[in-house]
This record gives C-alpha cells, structure tokens and sequence, in this order.
C-alpha cells in the first residue's frame, strides 16, 4: 500500500479534506465545536498539518498554535485511515498510529471525520491517484 511522495501531497490530499469539511456550515461548526488544535505528523517522508479546528484553517508544517493532540503515523497509514481503511484503536494498540495529548477531544472528532472519507476517496480518483486507493 503506497503513501505519499513528497509533504505537497499530503497537504493536497488530507489537507484539503479538512479545508472543505471546515467550508462546509453544518459539519465545519460540529468540528470547530470541538476545541481541537490537531497535529497530524506523518514519516515516509516527514510531513505535518496543523489542523486548527476553532479557527477552521489547515497550516502545511508546524507554524502553527500549539496542538492539543498529535497523530504520529507514517503516510501509508494515512492514506489508508483518510479512506476508512484503518480501525484507529486497532492500529494504536499495534504502534501503527501513535496519539498523544488530549484523546478525549479526538475521539469526538472521530465520528465527524468519518463524513471525510468519501471525499478523500473521490478526490484521488478525481487526480488519477488510483494508486493510492486502497481496496
């Protein structure tokens, strides 16, 4: 199963995600409705997003507020969680996916990024990425 080439894509692929669920007025107020400052922190190759919920942006690196809980995984992982391939308590228990902070807040985000997937899916698809549909 691949990952992603360079931190570009993963900016493109989850990154955007996120910025369209946020544009989005019912499910942008719920995640915002949260508090949560979420690090996505990728290996192969190194990449983080800074997903500020409360103030709905998405931030490409680290230059952003403090996170209140991070996800640390390589982007194989990634690319297979963002299409509902990964069971986050699952991988979290076998080291795939690593979570620290605050996990109270990120499991009532969970739910909410279930409505992501198919998005994520479409918009690979869309780029002619069938390589890293996962099936």
């Amino acid at each position: 199963m691949p990952g992603f080439a360079s931190a570009d894509e993963m900016h493109r692929y989850i990154g955007s995600v996120f910025e369209d669920a946020l544009a989005d007025p019912d499910l942008g107020d719920k995640m915002a409705a949260t508090g949560l400052v979420l690090r996505v922190h990728c290996t192969e190759p190194e990449c983080d997003l800074i997903i500020d919920l409360p103030n709905k942006k998405v931030i490409a690196g680290t230059d952003g507020p403090a996170p209140d809980a991070t996800m640390s995984m390589s982007t194989e992982t990634a690319n297979a969680y963002w299409q509902g391939k990964v069971n986050l308590p699952f991988a979290m228990a076998r080291g795939k996916v690593k979570v620290e902070g605050q996990l109270t807040k990120l499991l009532q985000l969970a739910p909410l990024t279930r409505k992501l997937f198919p998005g994520y899916v479409e918009r690979l698809k869309v780029d002619g990425r069938e390589d890293l549909v996962v099936s």
